[in-house]
């Protein structure tokens, strides 16, 4: 009896220490309200509880339940059922009652983005008429890492393709380097990259590249390997390699890794190189973002 006790009041603890950790929000969704007689009333739904970190988790997660709603007014039109709630818009209230449906910060416009992007896709795919099983996405962990990337959209390809590059990354190929990178069409993340840099002052006619992670040993051979160099006799030789499901155990290593190294091989030399932390934790950081963003491999 004394052990259920202490096991009750722990969870109440962990329950008071979880909402503590949350800030309160209402959310309330702005409709047309038909009725059976073809009647119209601008009106709005009852309000509903959100809980989140800060005011830009909750406006994302609020604009999330928006979009949801009018996706399924869109499912209900099409399958031809009568007086159906219009959504019009939502407002967004602090536990003070200030209304933050206005607020600004600087990933708003890629949210309501993807998230339209997002449901205008399920509503083009799924028109089977059952209900669709869309899975919760971890908004505010997203929101946590896109400031660590560069988000650069393709102006020239016709898909539309956005690329997301750690900050972090070299901004030239005559730099030693490690990172991944990736692109997002419709929302949803593809094409996973790995390049790898080479900077030194002699050649190696790299072909191959060997990794010792945490004593454990992995082998990456590339497609295509690129060269130059510059003056002062100094040569960079590189790789920008699509990854594959067969680098899944390289990469899922080298993201957790507490000590890794590479060795680039070439026909006749070798040179050894440090990855540094940095480049793990944003290798980490990358591979996380493109699983949270519908990325597989």
């Amino acid at each position: 009896m004394k052990k259920n006790k202490t096991i009750f009041f722990i969870l109440i603890a962990l329950c008071f220490f979880a909402s503590s950790c949350n800030k309160k929000y209402t959310y309330v969704e702005e409709i047309i309200d038909k009725d059976y007689f073809g009647g119209e009333e601008r009106s709005t739904k009852k309000p509903e509880t959100i809980w989140a970190k800060n005011d830009t988790s909750a406006y994302i997660e609020a604009f999330e339940k928006f979009k949801r709603s009018q996706y399924i007014y869109d499912r209900m039109v099409l399958d031809g059922i009568p007086y159906v709630d219009v959504p019009l818009g939502f407002n967004l209230y602090t536990k003070d009652g200030i209304d933050i449906s206005n607020i600004e910060f600087v990933s708003r416009k890629w949210w309501e983005d993807f998230y339209t992007k997002m449901f205008n896709n399920l509503f083009d795919t799924n028109t089977s008429g059952h209900e669709s099983n869309l899975g919760k996405i971890d908004s505010a962990k997203i929101n946590e890492l896109l400031p660590f990337f560069n988000i650069r959209k393709d102006e020239f390809a016709p898909d539309g393709r956005i690329w997301y590059t750690p900050k972090d990354a070299p901004q030239n190929v005559w730099v030693n380097g490690i990172y991944l990178y990736f692109m997002v069409i419709d929302g949803k993340a593809q094409n996973l990259r790995l390049k790898v840099q080479y900077y030194a002052n002699d050649w190696l006619f790299l072909d191959r590249v060997y990794f010792s992670i945490d004593s454990n040993a992995y082998k990456y051979t590339p497609e295509n390997v690129k060269r130059d160099n510059g003056r002062g006799g100094m040569i960079w030789e590189w790789f920008d390699e699509q990854v594959h499901r067969d680098d899944k155990p390289l990469l899922d290593a080298l993201s957790n890794a507490k000590n890794a190294k590479m060795k680039f091989v070439g026909d006749k030399y070798h040179d050894i190189k440090n990855i540094t932390e940095d480049q793990i934790i944003s290798i980490n950081r990358t591979l996380e973002l493109y699983y949270l963003l519908g990325g597989t491999l």
